[in-house]
């Protein structure tokens, strides 16, 4: 089955090709679409996956998916929750984001955060399902591991002794949110086939 995943992010579709790796996952560049964005303006996860996706459905008229994801932290009411990608400013680097979050967590002592993702796929026929995912953990003092993506390298999930950034992209689908969402994804798609 061929699915086109929204996303111009290459650390996020290597991730998905590895997780759904008996579908034929293509991008928007398979179609000549080049720098895919869409306005993520939704107030929540849900909304925003859901904009990414119906904005390429839309197009090519092709079974999509598209994810929203945020680090939500207790501390800080929630953020940077759907902001997460562009917490620092309009354009951050990773590392810009992980230094303003250990800067507003300095003098906060609770540390509990989760990472949540939203997937949202829209079948042939143009109806629009949802698969989640959450990963619960803590926000660490200092960066630790070699895994540059997003918050990674500062977050220690429950019952780990390492942070995303330290495993590698096998143990992190293992565990993580997206990953998570995904294999929902594929549960549901298995029901369809049987």
């Amino acid at each position: 089955m061929e699915i086109v995943f929204a996303s111009g992010n290459k650390d996020k579709v290597k991730q998905v090709k590895l997780i759904l790796g008996n579908l034929d996952v293509k991008t928007p560049g398979d179609f000549e679409i080049e720098n895919f964005e869409v306005e993520e303006d939704a107030p929540d996860l849900k909304g925003n996956a859901y904009k990414k996706a119906k904005a390429l459905f839309d197009i090519i008229n092709k079974p999509t998916i598209a994810d929203d994801t945020g680090l939500f932290v207790e501390a800080l009411n929630g953020n940077p929750g759907v902001h997460s990608h562009r917490y620092a400013s309009e354009n951050p680097t990773y590392k810009d984001n992980r230094e303003k979050l250990l800067k507003e967590l300095e003098d906060k002592e609770n540390r509990s955060a989760y990472f949540e993702t939203c997937l949202c796929f829209i079948d042939e026929a143009g109806v629009d399902h949802y698969f989640y995912g959450r990963l619960p953990g803590v926000i660490t003092k200092k960066e630790a591991g070699d895994y540059d993506f997003g918050y990674d390298q500062i977050f220690l999930p429950e019952k780990s002794s390492k942070t995303l950034g330290q495993m590698s992209k096998e143990e992190i689908n293992e565990i993580s949110h997206r990953g998570t969402a995904l294999e929902e994804f594929k549960k549901y798609l298995s029901g369809l086939s049987l």
